[in-house]
């Protein structure tokens, strides 16, 4: 039995269709928000058009219908419940205070500085090394440091 050009189209649709549910799946498992999941049905749904014998053009359009109105519907709910692993310190309020180095910050060193009565441990991206008793101004939170500037 011969197999006729629609007969070839469709298997090739269904082909086309598998690889990209499954590189969507894929990418999906690589990365820790959901970016390709929508396109994962999208994916589905124009896979079983191309089962049913559906047009290409109507298999496309299907694709594409299917993953914007998942992504229209859900993207709000999913960024909603993503953000809960975010965990909120009052922290963040310490950049842009100013702090007393109280033992000496070196070039591609640690010191520490006195900020709200806390010791803190400090550092600079700066060219030079600064003095105790200098003050200086909280650029950034990296880890438990501070990122600090001197103030001239």
């Amino acid at each position: 039995m011969s197999m006729t050009p629609e007969m070839i189209n469709m298997i090739l649709m269904i082909v086309i269709w598998a690889v990209v549910l499954i590189g969507a799946i894929f990418i999906e498992l690589e990365t820790t928000d959901l970016v390709t999941i929508w396109f994962a049905a999208g994916a589905v749904a124009a896979l079983i058009a191309a089962a049913m014998e559906v047009a290409i053009v109507w298999q496309i359009a299907i694709f594409i219908s299917v993953s914007l109105i998942l992504i229209l519907v859900t993207r709000p709910l999913t960024r909603r419940f993503m953000q809960k692993d975010i965990i909120k310190t009052n922290a963040d309020k310490m950049v842009g205070q100013q702090a007393t180095v109280v033992s000496v910050i070196p070039i591609d060193g640690r010191g520490e500085v006195k900020l709200e009565e806390r010791i803190w441990t400090a550092f600079t991206t700066s060219n030079k090394q600064i003095d105790v008793g200098k003050k200086v101004i909280v650029q950034d939170i990296v880890g438990n440091k501070l990122l600090v500037s001197e103030i001239e």
